[in-house]
């Protein structure tokens, strides 16, 4: 079973999607997937990190600068596609929870895919990303705003599908309603009915 998980920033997806993992017993990739990119690629994990769910249109590492725009992106694409192979090896070595990064359509020919999407209303996440990171609401808000366009643009560029689109999933879920523990039991219950059914 592969579980895919898409989120809004500030929506807690990442603590829903390790605690999944951590009751079925299974691993849980996210912000691991750049980390171990850069250790079985050529690219260094700086450049892992700073092309990692990145808006493609507008965004060149700094560090890379000289490169100008267009190689700039070709990097970003060289990048992408790294992140790509090392989603497609972790998932062949068995069952696991795999976090954003266009997981839901790079395994999309998974036999035993659940594609999951977490979302929150805006409040509630910028509430939960203010006390996480200790800042005020409206630099939440900035951040908020910032992120969700940086991964609505690269799931766009590498997907051509719209980012959170209800129909790119098998199940949506909001935690601003349901909770952790919530959304929890209604992944893993889908979870159960989706290996059932399998």
């Amino acid at each position: 079973m592969i579980i895919t998980i898409g989120r809004q920033h500030g929506s807690n997806g990442h603590i829903i999607a390790h605690t999944v993992a951590e009751r079925l017993g299974i691993p849980c990739y996210g912000k691991e997937i750049p980390e171990l990119t850069a250790e079985s690629s050529e690219f260094s994990r700086e450049i892992m990190h700073a092309y990692d769910e990145r808006r493609v249109s507008t965004y060149v590492a700094p560090s890379i600068h000289y490169f100008g725009v267009s190689e700039g992106l070709s990097l970003n694409l060289q990048v992408a596609n790294a992140q790509f192979d090392t989603i497609r090896r972790l998932a062949g070595e068995g069952d696991a929870v795999f976090v954003g990064r266009c997981a839901d359509y790079v395994l999309r020919k998974e036999p035993k895919l659940l594609r999951v999407f977490i979302r929150a209303d805006d409040e509630f996440r910028v509430h939960t990303l203010a006390e996480r990171k200790g800042i005020s609401e409206s630099a939440a808000r900035k951040l908020l705003k910032q992120v969700d366009k940086d991964r609505a643009s690269f799931y766009r560029y590498y997907t051509d599908q719209n980012w959170g689109e209800a129909s790119n999933f098998d199940l949506v879920v909001d935690s601003s309603s349901l909770g952790v523990e919530g959304c929890v039991r209604v992944i893993l219950a889908a979870a159960e009915a989706f290996t059932a059914k399998a």
